[in-house]
């Protein structure tokens, strides 16, 4: 009995170890793959929502960008309307200054004239 009793005391727990080993080993790493999955899951769903931030940001730039280029359109529509204005000004302008150095012309012509006159008429008179 007494090989009976070291055989009971030794090996059944050795082989309850190794069994269990064996048991437990897939049982362990299947719960290691069920935390990677979960961990796996939470980057995922984090990644998601930098995503719909990001495309939410993408579609607020899209709308100001049209923003700005509506704006830009309309300042340069006023640009080329102030450019025609600034011509059109620009023509009228040289118009009166050409109307002004005539009269200058004409104005210095009449003066001459009536010292001329009056120079007759103190010479005469």
């Amino acid at each position: 009995m007494e090989l009976l009793e070291i055989l009971e005391k030794l090996i059944i727990p050795v082989v309850t170890a190794v069994g269990g080993y064996f048991v437990g080993r897939p049982k362990q790493q299947a719960e290691v793959e069920a935390t990677n999955v979960e961990n796996a899951g939470k980057v995922i769903e984090k990644w998601e929502g930098y995503a719909n931030r990001l495309e939410k940001d993408i579609e607020q730039l899209r709308t100001i960008i049209e923003d700005l280029n509506e704006g830009l359109r309309l300042a340069n529509d006023e640009r080329t309307s102030c450019a025609k204005t600034l011509a059109d000004l620009q023509v009228k302008y040289d118009d009166l200054m050409k109307l002004y150095n005539r009269l200058q012309i004409e104005l210095k012509r009449v003066k001459n004239e009536e010292y001329t006159t009056g120079n007759r008429n103190a010479a005469t008179g």
